[in-house]
């Protein structure tokens, strides 16, 4: 475990710097390698009773939902689909509150993007078996950039916490990923490819793993072909950005409220109340 001081100048405000200190929950050889090649990888990183209440809540939110994240008839489903996508885990159930500010994960986005981080959304996936085809093809998840660049360019940089509830196999769906394409400012992955790339690595993970992304990084996801596979991907930004767009607005009278009106003053940056002053 290392420890960084961040000093967070604040004169514009009366104030003096605010000094952060973080507790870093990776090696710097760790963050060279996530620098580098734009994912690391925690395996085993949730067990036990909270491995196992991640999934009850998944599975508990998927039933509720069934109907409307899943529109299709038997004799009309798709030719292949992404599965089923969860939006808004922490509006809709408290159990994945503790995921907000978990050190393995919330440490290394304020290593590599400094101490004024947020969450950007939270959401989950689940692939299964005996249906149409569940995969991804080759995607990022926060380009924005144009061609040429401009004068004063500022490349996006977020990190995905990937969590996979379930074991990462050949028969539950890989990941597979292109170390060091996330530095790539000058191609975008090829549209709907699911075939595999030159120097994609696969990689292969016990239940309860996490792997740290780059938003940027290509990666794909393999189909499920035995069981299921229940994942989460919960990310962070710089502190000043606004969250995710996908799945429209959270729930009116969602649970982040209630965490916002509660006052804790970390909690309330991490859902983009504070610090962006």
């Amino acid at each position: 475990m290392q420890r960084i001081t961040y000093k967070v100048m604040r004169e514009h405000l009366g104030d003096a710097p605010k000094v952060r200190e973080v507790e870093i929950l990776a090696t710097p050889e760790e963050l060279d390698s996530l620098d580098r090649d734009g994912y690391l990888v925690r395996e085993g990183a949730i067990e036990g009773d909270w491995l196992e209440s991640l999934r009850s809540a998944i599975d508990r939110m998927a039933e509720a939902e069934w109907d409307a994240i899943r529109p299709y008839s038997e004799d009309d489903l798709p030719e292949r689909s992404w599965g089923a996508i969860l939006r808004h885990l922490l509006d809709k159930d408290a159990t994945f509150h503790d995921l907000i500010a978990w050190p393995p994960a919330l440490s290394v986005a304020r290593a590599m993007m400094g101490p004024l981080v947020r969450v950007r959304g939270m959401h989950a996936r689940i692939t299964f078996a005996g249906q149409e085809p569940q995969d991804i093809p080759w995607h990022q998840h926060l380009r924005v950039i144009s061609e040429p660049l401009p004068r004063w360019f500022s490349q996006p940089h977020a990190i995905d916490c990937l969590i996979y509830l379930d074991e990462l196999s050949d028969a539950t769906g890989a990941l597979s990923v292109v170390p060091g394409s996330h530095r790539w400012l000058d191609r975008e992955p090829p549209r709907l490819r699911y075939a595999p790339l030159p120097d994609e690595q696969k990689l292969r993970l016990p239940a309860g793993s996490m792997v740290i992304i780059h938003a940027n990084l290509w990666h794909r996801a393999l189909p499920t072909l035995q069981g299921k596979r229940r994942m989460i991907i919960l990310s962070y930004t710089p502190c000043w950005l606004r969250e995710s767009p996908h799945g429209g607005p959270p729930p009116r009278e969602g649970l982040t409220r209630d965490l916002l009106a509660a006052g804790d003053t970390e909690i309330r940056e991490l859902l983009g109340a504070e610090g962006f002053t």
